[in-house]
This record gives C-alpha cells, structure tokens and sequence, in this order.
C-alpha cells in the first residue's frame, strides 16, 4: 500500500504522548527500515502532547485533516531512537518544534488559501534542510527567499507574510521576525539623491526580518520612466544581497502589474525567483470568515444567520475581487452590527445572549449592503 499524502503516528512516552509524521507512507516505511536514523531529517516533524486526543488533534491541525493515521510501530521507533542518543536534549528541539508549530497552526487555521499553504509549507522544507545540511558540514545550494505576493486586496497577502517572518524567527533563519510593511512613499523621497539614504533607512529597520512593500508596481509607473523610483529599487536591491542572510523582502499587488515590476529590471528577476499568487475567496469560504469574526467578536451566530450571509454573498460572486475580499466580509459585519443595534435600541432591557447575538435580519439585503458599499 502507498500513499501519497501525509501520515502520522501516536505512541505513549513516559507521562506524555508522542506523535510523528512523514510526508507519505512510503518515507515513513524507508524511516523504519534505515538502521541509522535522524530525526531531524527522515521526519517531518515529532512532537509531544498531554494527552492521545491533543496528539491527534495538533498533528490535523498542523498538516491538514486530510493527513492518515497509521499504527503507533512507526511513533514507537521515534521513541527508541530519542532514547538511543543520550547526547541529543530530548526537551530542545521538540520546545523549538512546538513554537514553529504555534505558526504552522496559525496558518493553517486561516480560511482557503490551500495552494499558499503548501507553499508556505514547502518554504518551510527547504529551511530546515538547509539547517540540517550546515550542521552536518554540508553547503546547502542557495535558495533566495524573497518573494513576490500577488492577488487582490483582501486575500491574504499581509497576514500570510507576517506568519512568515514568525516561522522564520523559529526555524532561526531570522533573527527577529519582525514584520515592517511599507509603500512608495516611505521608500521614496522629495528629491532625486535623497530617496537612496531613505531607502537604506527603511531596509535598515527591517533587518532581522520581513519588509513588505506593498503596491510594489507603483515604483516603476507604467508607461513612462521614474527616476524616484528607480533609485529606490537599486538601493533595495543591493541591500538585498548585502543582507541576504538576515533579511525577507516581499513585494505585493495585482499580479498583471507585479509581472510588469519583475520584468522592469533584470535584478529584481534574479532576486524575486518565487511568486506565491492568493486566489480570490469563494462565496463559501467568505461565509466561514464572516463566522471566524463574529467569534473572534464575541457574537453568536446561528445556522439560519449564516445561511442569511451565505445568499447574500452569493448575489455578490462575480464582484468579491473589486469589493475586497475579506474587506467585503467586514462591511457585511459592519452592517450586521449597526442593525442589530436598530433592533436592540428600542427595547427597554435586552438580555445578555441579545446583545451578543445576530439574528438573520440582521443580515442587510442585496440592496441594502449595496447601497453602504457604494
């Protein structure tokens, strides 16, 4: 049997539990079959639990509910070897595992974003392989891991980069993290020769971890040249490869625009080899955010309610783009509160779950959230 898709596997371990994943069934057969192991590389991750439940859960979370389990032999024989190696800290990398796994948790519990997701997790590969190749006395190849967002507003894009800089922080290919997001006019300046010096100053900050320029394109104006500009995009790029070390840059925006910025200078070709695109949110997964933020709120929301807001994003399919995707979910949002609020203010004491709960005609109708968005 062989399948392509992740497995896992839970065993007990002392006064906790222990689960592991390999990317297919096939790795984790080669796993228990090689007589050397390293944890490290022949596993995707392993991690300890409290409990068996907390085991499986963070394993779905983590890699997806699509993951397969298989016996515990495969979790047992990651025991034995952590036993085996009394000059590896158990405890150490499985506090370091934890935390990155916090990120991978965070991403993964976001809305859609399926394809970034697997990207993000094959960033993520590739980081750790090339850790495990420095510490073994192998030069890893040179990968840049700069990249290029593309998509429209409301997609994704900036939540998805500052999860990145956290992963990053943890897995120490950053030493900071930290996540400073800017446009054209905190890069360039009043007059030519002062955008350089401003230019170094905003990178400067970022050092550590991820610059995000948003809007990227507006740096080379389509159809005629920009002096600005381009002081700009020289100065970052060779901030660039003098930090390559300790620095993510990532330019977002449309993608027809973002394609035309790439292809405007050779350097940013070579520099920005990798663009991850963030489609735009189905009507049902829309719904799901509006669901996600009325949690996060506080408000309770029942299956009639968010049958309401489900045919009512459905009457705005072919626009959600042009309206902002998850912008488009805060306006709906937005309207449900102030209309409830019209319901609630006449009555002389509403109860506690009233106040905090959206009823279906709190959900505006087509022209009604129409009109507000126009």
């Amino acid at each position: 049997m062989s399948w392509n898709s992740t497995v896992f596997s839970v065993c007990a371990s002392g006064n906790s539990w222990l689960w592991a994943a390999w990317n297919s069934l096939d790795d984790a057969y080669n796993f228990l079959e090689k007589p050397e192991k390293q944890l490290e590389i022949d596993c995707l991750f392993f991690a300890e639990a409290p409990s068996k439940e907390n085991a499986i859960k963070t394993a779905r979370n983590l890699l997806g509910t699509h993951i397969k389990q298989i016996s515990n032999e495969w979790a047992a024989e990651v025991c034995k070897e952590i036993g085996k190696k009394p000059h590896i800290d158990a405890n150490e990398p499985l506090v370091v595992t934890n935390k990155l796994q916090e990120c991978l948790e965070q991403l993964h519990s976001l809305t859609g974003l399926n394809a970034v997701k697997s990207t993000v997790q094959e960033l993520v590969n590739i980081a750790k392989v090339a850790q495990m190749q420095a510490q073994a006395g192998i030069k890893a190849p040179l990968i840049t891991r700069h990249l290029v967002f593309t998509g429209n507003p409301g997609t994704g894009k900036t939540t998805v980069a500052r999860i990145l800089g956290d992963i990053y922080k943890n897995l120490g290919v950053l030493s900071k993290g930290h996540f400073l997001e800017v446009d054209r006019t905190n890069l360039v300046a009043e007059y030519l020769g002062q955008t350089a010096p401003k230019t170094a100053k905003v990178v400067e900050s970022a050092l550590g971890g991820v610059l995000f320029i948003d809007e990227a394109y507006s740096l080379v104006p389509e159809g005629r040249g920009d002096m600005y500009g381009q002081e700009a995009i020289n100065t970052l790029l060779k901030m660039m490869e003098d930090h390559r070390e300790d620095l993510v840059v990532i330019v977002a925006g449309y993608k027809r625009e973002m394609s035309r910025f790439i292809e405007s200078n050779p350097g940013l070709k070579s520099r920005f080899a990798r663009s991850i695109h963030f489609e735009d949110y189905s009507p049902d997964e829309l719904a799901e955010i509006f669901k996600v933020r009325c949690e996060q709120h506080g408000y309770l929301v029942s299956e009639k309610t968010q049958e309401a807001v489900r045919h009512l994003v459905n009457q705005f399919e072919h626009q959600i783009g042009e309206l902002g995707n998850g912008r488009f979910v805060r306006n709906i949002f937005d309207r449900c509160v102030a209309i409830q609020c019209n319901r609630l203010a006449p009555l002389a004491k509403p109860s506690k779950i009233d106040l905090k709960t959206f009823l279906p005609a709190d959900v505006p109708t087509h022209d009604q959230l129409a009109q507000y968005l126009l």
